[in-house]
């Protein structure tokens, strides 16, 4: 049955009927939406409008699209919000707050230091550097992934190690390392294939890069990371305090 739609175009029209029904049939997080085949029927338009709509939608946080076989497009929960200005990483900071982390190694070994991680860890171009690659998920939904490089000489047997733990923990346990100081370059991009396949999202979805090297006590770089984060399964924030003399 054709939905009548108003003069606005066909994609926002029906992105409010869509959030409109939300609202009417109060829907919470978890609860699922018609497919697009049936959005399609409904409103009597091409899948590529129903997807444009769905992809209004996602971008405002109100849905989130699941692939495989349980799949589907759903209200999507209020997002836990983290604190870049805080010395715990983004796992950290959702297990403090009660929430499911888990960390899978997608990768470990040891690489040449490209110009950028090796700036970063003041180190010298094509110095051997541990290179650790994560896949952190929330509740078993993917969240980030966590492209990390550690100077060797500092973390001695790193890659021995059970990296699916806290890796600061394991610094300061292991190696005595306290991290105190962090910088924190964020960005926004789309994701690569392979990185859009590991957190279960589509090509196109708005993704936030960010870039941070922590150091020690005594100013020593001991990681540089390369994280790819999903906006729309945790907010990010950042606390600025004015400072008077």
């Amino acid at each position: 049955m054709n939905f009548p739609l108003s003069r606005r175009p066909a994609y926002l029209a029906i992105a409010d009927a869509v959030r409109e029904r939300i609202s009417r049939c109060g829907l919470t997080g978890g609860d699922r939406l018609p497919t697009e085949r049936e959005l399609v029927e409904e409103f009597g338009v091409a899948r590529m409008t129903v997807r444009s709509a769905l992809d209004v939608l996602q971008q405002e946080g109100l849905i989130e699209r699941r692939r495989g076989r349980s799949g589907g497009t759903f209200v999507r929960s209020v997002p836990p919000v983290v604190e870049l200005n805080c010395m715990e990483g983004l796992p950290q900071q959702l297990r403090r707050d009660g929430m499911e982390i888990t960390a899978r190694v997608l990768h470990a070994g040891q690489v040449d230091a490209d110009p950028c991680v090796a700036a970063a860890l003041q180190i010298a171009p094509c110095e051997p550097v541990y290179r650790v690659a994560r896949l952190g998920s929330v509740k078993g939904t993917p969240l980030i992934i966590q492209h990390s490089f550690y100077p060797p000489a500092l973390v001695p047997g790193l890659l021995e190690e059970d990296l699916s733990q806290s890796i600061p923990e394991l610094l300061h346990a292991r190696w005595n390392l306290r991290l105190t100081r962090k910088t924190e370059v964020i960005t926004p991009g789309l994701a690569a294939d392979e990185e859009a396949e590991a957190l279960a999202v589509d090509r196109d979805l708005p993704l936030l890069h960010i870039c941070r090297t922590l150091l020690t006590e005594g100013g020593l770089p001991v990681e540089y990371s390369r994280d790819v984060l999903r906006p729309d399964i945790a907010h990010v924030r950042v606390v600025t305090e004015a400072q008077y003399a």
